[in-house]
């Protein structure tokens, strides 16, 4: 639903004007794991890789945040800019490469979870159902996009 939302399905700059609010979303999830890191994590008994988890994850997502916030921001200022963005986001060669990209990318972490499963279950049980229920959900999430968009078309 969040790409249908922030995907150019019409008019471009309402669509624009949706990510900018879904980058101040995603800023705030990045400040709600900087005060993580900053109010819980030093009293906590965390491991320092679970400790460079909050501050990494915080970061990256902040740091994507603020670069999503600026490119919108710029094409909503830049009418010019808006146009040529428009055009390639829209070209049928461009969502070609970008839906074979995707579901290249599907297929090679499913069957990667799927060889790691051999792999991390002599070393954590917890860690083994965390891969599968990740490919569990990637299963159940494929057959409800199918029946989704079988319906539209």
């Amino acid at each position: 639903m969040l790409m249908k939302l922030i995907s150019c399905s019409g008019d471009f700059e309402k669509s624009l004007k949706l990510r900018r609010l879904v980058a101040l979303a995603l800023l705030c999830v990045g400040l709600v794991g900087f005060a993580c890191y900053l109010f819980l994590v030093p009293g906590s008994s965390l491991s320092d890789y679970a400790q460079g988890f909050y501050l990494g994850a915080a970061s990256g997502i902040s740091a994507g945040a603020v670069v999503l916030l600026c490119r919108s921001q710029y094409l909503l200022t830049h009418p010019e800019a808006q146009k040529k963005a428009r055009i390639k986001e829209t070209d049928e060669r461009e969502l070609s490469i970008l839906h074979s990209a995707f579901q290249t990318a599907g297929v090679a972490a499913f069957f990667t979870a799927a060889g790691a499963l051999f792999v991390v279950l002599p070393f954590s049980q917890a860690a083994f159902y965390a891969l599968l229920g990740m490919m569990a959900l990637y299963a159940v999430t494929f057959v409800a996009a199918c029946m989704v968009l079988e319906r539209r078309v």
